[in-house]
């Protein structure tokens, strides 16, 4: 397992070019997981190139079989890295989906169940270049139908926002109704509204929803409305990414 370092975007394109997937070097079982946890522990242990600070984002097709991913999310955080994770929606094997949605929860990221293909197009909305640095994470559990006073939120800097939602850690399903996530101080406000059919049309079935949204220099309440049909418990990673670093590193959490 070798791992490419580039410093422009063409080397990468052509090392990408030179190195499609090639099926006879695939697992030959679907029982095997992926091995996406050692990538990462190469990635920073690697002597090549700096690592603290740094994003990535995998396509994960596999999913691994561990259960436990407290030493990975230990590793990553040592490094302030964030870590996002785009799981495809028909997976070649592996035993735990949601994994890696979980390492993404606790490093600041996004983990989002998307169709194979769809990938090039959901990455646009993943945070890695214009609105790269975490202002904002909270990950809450609901169900059913209400109302969830969340985090306040402080800006930083006034500029555009990258506000991101992913409305399951599975597949998606039918149960979604509406979300609106709420922010208000007594000179603004402002919301951003997921329904049924964001999900079916506009991003094509898949778990992860952005939107870009100016928000003055003002210290806001957050809210989250929520609907779905059913009682299952729904786990939601709510984000805000900045174009400019904090002056302080968003903590982590649990």
């Amino acid at each position: 397992m070798d791992i490419k370092f580039h410093t422009n975007i063409n080397d990468v394109t052509t090392t990408i070019q030179n190195n499609l997937p090639d099926p006879n070097l695939g697992f030959q079982n679907s029982s095997i997981g992926s091995n996406v946890f050692d990538v990462i522990e190469k990635f920073f242990s690697n002597t090549q190139a700096p690592v603290c600070g740094s994003r990535i984002l995998i396509l994960l097709k596999r999913y691994p079989n561990e259960a436990d991913s407290s030493r990975l999310v230990s590793l990553i955080r040592y490094h302030h890295a964030v870590v996002h994770v785009m799981t495809s929606a028909t997976p070649s094997g592996g035993s735990q989906p949601k994994t890696m949605t979980s390492v993404a929860s606790k490093t600041n990221g996004m983990g989002a169940f998307e169709y194979d293909y769809y990938f090039p197009e959901i990455t646009y909305w993943f945070p890695l270049y214009n609105h790269p640095y975490p202002a904002y994470a909270t990950t809450i559990q609901v169900s059913g139908s209400g109302t969830r006073t969340l985090p306040d939120f402080h800006i930083s800097a006034s500029h555009d926002n990258h506000i991101a939602i992913t409305v399951q850690d599975h597949v998606s399903d039918d149960s979604l109704q509406k979300l609106i996530l709420r922010w208000t101080n007594p000179d603004d406000s402002g919301n951003y509204t997921v329904g049924p059919s964001n999900i079916s049309t506009s991003w094509h079935g898949g778990s992860l929803r952005g939107y870009l949204g100016y928000l003055p220099l003002f210290n806001y309440s957050m809210s989250l409305d929520y609907d779905y049909s059913g009682h299952d418990v729904q786990n939601l990673q709510i984000r805000i990414y900045s174009l400019t670093a904090p002056s302080n590193w968003l903590p982590y959490s649990d």
